[in-house]
């Protein structure tokens, strides 16, 4: 069963990795995965990537087409090819230095007040403190069971609050989306997996009783103040993350592409890609029809890189178009249907100019038909022509 995967990496601005979009071979549809470890603001952009992968399905574009077509936008990587979905799944599990730092920052250094009472609160818990009690499990005289519940001394409680007062529990930790770090065998955590750590303990309490009462009972909210308190008392001394697998290491913002065998060469991403059928060269150009209708008149306009064959096919369906019916009111006949089909001529040049096109990426390729000396809808044009030329032959008739 072939697994393989196509996928794009797409970034922020400031080079933060926001997520990936792939799609395994022979599937209907693109995935898309967002980076656990990502800033909010990349979280909350990574859900209008998500709305433009929507958009592009919505349109009929293929799912490498989809990918194709966002590949040309600013911020994002070629299509990559990978060996299986897991691949991508665990890019999206990088930790990047850039994430450990952003995490770091939310951290007060200016309040030391809140760091001494940080300390002071977890020194002065006791063991009567740690052993948290738990009301509720009774039944009332209707049948319904009270829920448990954790009831924290005021020990525990100011020890909490020394937390929110040093910044260790923050937003930009998306703590659902990632696992509750634990300390090492030595019951060390690195400062930032601390701040993740409390963040999760901190939060998680909210949505599940006595979250706070495992990591008083495990040592992990000791390992969490001993790892701030460390990093407070000197950030130079605390150890680095070490480097990501060779396999998974991000490269200035872009996570590491893997072999490309059997890819097709990428489109340069500075090369035009024709707005229709995805294919390379392209030439920006704008092809116009007009209508006149006695005393209306319509204005068409067509424009956007287009390559040889759906430009040529552009242009002579609108150019058929105004020879068509592009005569029926005075400015028409004199003015906008020439002026029409002298800008038409010029812009086709571009396009005639254009090698043949590689293969179309978004779709099918307009297929130009015949010239347009060759479709009977353009001789229409004669009739306005003759009558123009009847005109003045009898005007000078009568005038002799």
């Amino acid at each position: 069963m072939n697994n393989t995967v196509h996928y794009i990496t797409v970034t922020a601005p400031d080079s933060e990795v926001i997520g990936y979009a792939w799609a395994e071979a022979g599937a209907d549809d693109v995935e898309w995965v967002d980076r656990r470890a990502s800033s909010v603001s990349a979280y909350k952009a990574s859900m209008e990537w998500y709305k433009r992968i929507r958009e592009a399905r919505k349109r009929g574009l293929t799912p490498l087409g989809v990918l194709n077509l966002l590949s040309h936008e600013p911020g994002v990587g070629p299509v990559t090819k990978a060996a299986d979905a897991a691949v991508v799944e665990e890019l999206a599990r990088v930790v990047t230095p850039a994430d450990d730092q952003r995490l770091l920052d939310q951290l007060d250094r200016d309040d030391p007040e809140a760091w001494r009472e940080l300390g002071d609160a977890f020194d002065a818990l006791t063991d009567e403190d740690r052993d948290v009690q738990w009301g509720g499990g009774q039944k009332s005289p209707s049948g319904a069971i009270h829920v448990p519940f954790p009831m924290y001394s005021q020990g525990v409680h100011r020890a909490v609050d020394a937390l929110l007062g040093v910044g260790a529990v923050t937003p930009e930790h998306r703590w659902m989306d990632n696992p509750v770090p634990t300390p090492s065998p030595e019951g060390t955590l690195r400062p930032a997996d601390a701040v993740r750590a409390a963040t999760a303990v901190v939060r998680g309490e909210k949505f599940c009783d006595g979250t706070i009462d495992n990591a008083l009972k495990s040592g992990l909210l000791d390992a969490v103040v001993a790892s701030l308190r460390a990093w407070y008392a000197d950030p130079a001394a605390v150890q680095p993350r070490p480097p990501a697998p060779a396999d998974a290491r991000p490269d200035s913002g872009q996570a590491h592409r893997l072999p490309q065998q059997d890819l097709p060469e990428p489109p340069d991403p500075s090369s035009p890609m024709c707005r229709f059928c995805g294919g390379s060269p392209a030439a920006d150009v704008a092809f116009r029809a007009h209508r006149g209708l006695v005393v209306l008149m319509g204005f068409r306009k067509t424009d956007g890189p287009m390559c040889m064959t759906c430009g040529l096919a552009v242009y002579r369906a609108l150019t058929t178009h105004t020879l068509a019916w592009g005569w029926w009111s005075p400015l028409s006949l004199f003015v906008f249907a020439p002026l029409t089909l002298v800008r038409n001529a010029l812009a086709v040049r571009k396009v005639k100019r254009l090698p043949a096109p590689g293969p179309g990426t978004l779709g099918p390729r307009y297929d130009p038909g015949v010239p347009v000396r060759r479709r009977p809808r353009a001789y229409i044009a004669l009739v306005p022509v003759l009558w123009v030329l009847f005109m003045i032959v009898t005007g000078l008739s009568g005038g002799v």
